[in-house]
């Protein structure tokens, strides 16, 4: 028996070059997504690093910048506390000299007990002259918080009382003990000196309040409440669009939140090119139907291989393969099946009067008449020339077989119209060696045995049918 197998019929199913073509297109695209995403993810992580590296950089100049004018505020402070008070004159000289530098500060105010009694510049913050810090709920705060850490405390931006917004600082005064004092006494609270300072003016300054290396970028934490605050700086949308975040931590407690996005959005930022992701999905397309393609010829391949050209029947090889196959399903299943050889009678005649054009039709007639009697688990094969086979699968019996015999001597016997309109008659003659199930039989001694049988319908008188003898029946012609 051979023991060699020809493709398996799934491997000549026709969807199979649509199936490999689709599973490999996806499998490409797949990969070209994986690519991307991973391409856009690394582009996003260091557009990332750096929008941290542009917050740090804009943290760095604002603390220099609230370091720098913060001296301010203390440097009175410290003159108030050694000293006890200011005269308006030397707080007007002193603090003067001090603001000559600085653009930023509006103003600085001395509050003795938290009431403002003088205000440099005085020129249009006149409105700002005897406002009671705790009187006010915007800056009450600020004041007790300052008050009780015994630090500065920076509050804001808030609307102040002589207009506009400012950041203001609330540096407490203590005065120095007198000497002689109790070492364990208390130093005597004094009031404020305020200070004021144009927000907008040090936000641009700083480099907050406009989109640069193509962040926006946006400050949340009024009052130095960080995440908790409201927006100050920017759009408050921005800090819901996972944005990178830094604090910025002020004087006497509490932070400032600062955020930055790109300005084309996360989305959009990092992205490859149209023209690559279209590229690589084009790429993935035609490398599906590449396959699909392969596949398809493959297939054809194997077909040439394996089936006649003529008349597309399995050839001799696929249907020597076939009828082993059924010769071991029967042994296995204990059932039998038949070898039917058809050879056509007179045929070489119609070549010869007709020509082999004429001859071919005839052939791809009883081809395909053939294939039409076989049922799905049968084979119909073309064997060379005019001979012809059908494998039945399973039989009931011997008589079975040869009915089927019988329709094929009366279907392929039918007159055959020819492509230039005319009809022929061809004869045929068939042998029948049907295989039992008890044992294998080698499959030469199977086709021998169908052989002898077919020269005896040849024998007999042509148009016949004849079942092969076997070990317990004798051969049946009719």
């Amino acid at each position: 028996m051979p023991s060699t197998h020809l493709p398996v019929r799934w491997l000549q199913n026709r969807s199979l070059p649509l199936l490999v073509g689709l599973c490999s297109g996806a499998l490409a695209f797949l990969l070209a997504w994986l690519v991307i995403d991973v391409s856009h993810t690394k582009a996003r992580t260091e557009i990332a690093a750096q929008a941290q590296s542009h917050l740090l950089q804009i943290r760095d100049r604002l603390d220099r910048q609230l370091q720098s004018t913060l001296s301010v505020p203390e440097t009175v402070a410290a003159f108030v506390s050694a000293q006890g008070y200011m005269s308006p004159e030397i707080f007007a000289s002193v603090v003067g000299r001090l603001l000559e530098s600085r653009v930023n500060i509006r103003n600085l105010a001395l509050a003795p007990d938290n009431v403002i009694s003088d205000i440099y510049p005085r020129l249009g913050n006149e409105k700002a002259l005897g406002l009671r810090y705790l009187d006010n709920p915007q800056q009450r705060g600020a004041v007790e918080r300052s008050i009780q850490t015994r630090r500065t405390v920076v509050a804001g931006p808030i609307p102040l009382v002589q207009g506009g917004l400012g950041i203001v600082s609330r540096t407490p005064v203590f005065l120095s003990k007198p000497p002689g004092s109790p070492a364990m006494a208390e130093p005597r609270y004094w009031g404020i000196v305020s200070l004021t300072v144009n927000a907008d003016a040090l936000f641009a300054e700083v480099g907050l309040n406009v989109e640069q290396m193509g962040f926006q970028v946006a400050a949340r934490g009024l009052d130095a409440m960080g995440a908790q605050g409201a927006v100050f700086i920017g759009r408050a949308g921005l800090f819901d669009e996972k944005p990178v975040t830094l604090d910025v931590p002020l004087p006497g407690g509490g932070n400032w939140t600062l955020g930055a996005v790109p300005v084309v959005g996360w989305k959009a930022a990092g992205s490859a090119p149209a023209l690559v992701v279209t590229l690589a999905y084009v790429f993935a397309l035609l490398l599906g139907v590449l396959s699909a393609w392969l596949v398809r010829a493959h297939q054809q391949v194997l077909a040439l291989a394996s089936h006649d050209r003529l008349t597309g029947l399995p050839n001799r090889r696929l249907f020597e393969d076939r009828l082993s196959q059924a010769v071991l399903a029967a042994h296995r299943d204990r059932r039998a099946g038949a070898l039917l050889l058809v050879d056509l009678d007179g045929f070489k005649a119609i070549n010869d009067s007709k020509g082999h054009g004429c001859g071919d039709q005839v052939l791809m007639h009883v081809g395909r008449r053939l294939a039409e009697l076989a049922r799905a688990n049968d084979t119909a094969a073309r064997l060379g020339g005019d001979e012809f086979g059908l494998v039945l699968n399973a039989v009931a019996s011997p008589q079975a077989a040869l009915e089927v015999a019988h329709r094929v001597l009366r279907d392929i016997g039918a007159p055959i119209r020819l492509d230039n309109g005319e009809y022929v008659l061809v004869g045929l003659s068939i042998g029948i060696a049907v295989f039992q199930g008890d044992a294998t039989e080698a499959l030469p001694a199977l086709i021998e045995r169908a052989d002898q049988a077919l020269y005896a319908s040849k024998r007999s008188g042509r148009g016949k049918a004849t079942v092969a003898a076997s070990a317990d029946r004798p051969a049946d012609t009719t």
